[in-house]
Parts: C-alpha cells; sequence; structure tokens
C-alpha cells in the first residue's frame, strides 16, 4: 500500500514544485485509511502530468525485499552475457512466484503483465485496493505495484526500466484483465 508521506517526499525529491504541492489536500491522521489514499491519488490526477505521476508511483513499490530480488538478481548474474530478448525467453527458469509473464515489444519498450487468477477472473494482489472493493480506482495508484515490477525486472533484465503506462489493471476491470506495464529500457545496467 503506498503511504502518502511517502508519495510526498518522493514528489520533492523530483522537484515538483511546492506551489503543485500545497494544493494536496492531506488527510488528518498520520496513518491514512485506504479511502484516503485513493482521494489523495485522484488529487495526483488532477494537478501532475501523467509522466510525473508514473515517475512518482514507481518509486513506491512495495515487496521490495532482498528475499525477493535475490532470485531476480541470481538469474540477472546468470544471463548478464545475453540479450533483453534472449533474458526474457529464459525467464520460466526463474523460479519465484513472483515472476510475471512479459515481452519485449516490437518499439524496444518491454510489457509486463502481473496476473493472479485466470482471464475474466483476475484478483487484485493489493490489499488496500481490495479493500476499497471499488472499480474506480485510478490507474494511477497501480503505478506502485508497477514499482514492484520495476525493482525486480530491472535485476533480472540487467536493464533500468522506466514506468511509461499503466494499460490495464485487474481491480480497474472487474478482474476482466490483467495488470499490464509498459516500461521503456532507460539503459543496460
Amino acid at each position: 500500500m503506498p503511504k502518502i508521506e511517502s508519495i510526498m517526499e518522493t514528489m520533492r525529491e523530483q522537484k515538483i514544485p511546492e506551489e503543485t504541492m500545497s494544493k494536496f489536500v492531506l488527510p488528518k491522521t498520520k496513518k491514512a485509511k485506504p479511502i484516503e489514499i485513493l482521494e489523495f491519488i485522484n488529487q495526483m490526477d488532477e494537478f501532475l502530468s501523467e509522466e510525473q505521476r508514473l515517475s512518482v508511483m514507481e518509486e513506491q513499490g512495495c515487496w521490495k525485499s532482498d528475499i525477493i530480488v535475490a532470485k531476480f538478481r541470481e538469474f540477472g548474474n546468470k544471463h548478464a552475457n545475453k540479450t533483453i530478448k534472449e533474458k526474457i525467453e529464459l525467464l520460466d527458469e526463474l523460479g519465484t512466484k513472483f515472476k510475471v509473464p512479459c515481452h519485449l515489444n516490437p518499439d524496444g519498450t518491454v510489457a509486463i503483465y502481473w496476473q493472479n487468477g485466470t482471464k475474466g477472473n483476475y484478483s487484485c494482489p493489493c490489499s488496500t485496493a481490495n479493500k476499497l472493493k471499488s472499480s474506480k480506482i485510478p490507474l494511477t495508484y497501480c503505478g506502485c505495484c508497477g514499482g514492484h515490477v520495476r525493482y525486480n525486472y530491472q535485476y533480472a533484465l540487467g536493464a533500468k526500466l522506466r514506468l511509461k503506462e499503466i494499460v490495464s489493471s485487474m481491480i480497474n476491470s472487474d478482474g476482466e484483465n490483467p495488470c499490464k506495464f509498459i516500461f521503456e529500457i532507460v539503459e543496460d545496467k
């Protein structure tokens, strides 16, 4: 679950103008309720550009632990001499429940899918989003999961990634579509 304090700190780090940041209405309590987080994300959609929103949210990803990333790092080290396309083709050997389908697009971007369940019956992995029980969650919110995916896949692919687009999510499609993130390859590590 993204934390408003962390989002605000990332905005400062990314030099979002103070004039813009002062427009945000913050919750009165330190621990924001899920609905307050959703209200804050809606304000992001109003006050920030898409590029700013994605850049801020990709830094919020949860589950960035050494235990999870170890398998991705090990995979990346094992295949360091291979191209990104070759690494993607070998991802089945990753052997972790956090591995998700991905492919290299013709334009050089990487599409990564986060999916729990099967077509038409996908379930959102985010406990906060599930507490809201709403399909009116903006795609900006899902940038947090995009941050989790980005963090791990940068190690596996040996390339710095930047979240370019959130195409779909399980929560705002009522389980019809998986989460689909498009990442630009910024540089090979």
